[in-house]
């Protein structure tokens, strides 16, 4: 569900991520899963991405290991989402499972929350789809037509759907190729 209060640490959040976006950044996705086991805290799995257009696609680059890499980055974004983590539940009277914050390059961010999901470490393994991980790939697959939407706004029209359209007949037609 998306958590309707606010809180300036969303701000930061999003402040320390923009710096590792690539190029062409559509949106940014931060969430982190508490895992369990039999019923037990048992982690807590994070992601970070960013969706990227490249070229008339969406691509996704991780950024986790670019942020935790730096330590002031990585203690600056721990200090913000404690910061948030506090207010959700302060808010909702209830610590989230599942804590999402997503920012478009519009400007616009959300801030999405599940009470209670049972998510055990081994249902998160490398390539995983499990339907609580909502990460720039589930973006994607999930939100594609928003995403090309907020590309083809950002663009403007002399780079809209028109435009992608014309450059790859142009490009599919030119001799050699």
């Amino acid at each position: 569900m998306t958590w309707d209060g606010s809180s300036p640490a969303v701000d930061r959040i999003c402040d320390v991520l923009v710096t590792h976006t690539p190029a062409g950044g559509l949106r940014l996705v931060l969430q982190q899963l508490t895992l369990h086991t039999h019923g037990r805290d048992a982690g807590r799995h994070e992601s970070i991405d960013s969706i990227v257009d490249v070229e008339g696609n969406l691509v996704v680059v991780p950024l986790v290991a670019a942020v935790r890499e730096d330590p002031a980055i990585s203690a600056r974004l721990d200090s913000a989402l404690g910061e948030l983590r506090a207010a959700i539940t302060a808010d909702l009277g209830s610590d989230v499972d599942s804590l999402e914050v997503i920012a478009d390059a519009d400007g616009s961010r959300r801030v999405m929350v599940v009470l209670s999901v049972e998510v055990a470490p081994e249902e998160i393994a490398a390539g995983s789809t499990h339907p609580a991980l909502h990460d720039g790939v589930h973006h994607i697959s999930h939100h594609a037509p928003a995403l090309e939407d907020l590309r083809d706004r950002l663009a403007g029209p002399e780079r809209g759907v028109l435009r992608r359209l014309w450059d790859t007949v142009v490009t599919r037609l030119r001799p050699g190729r």
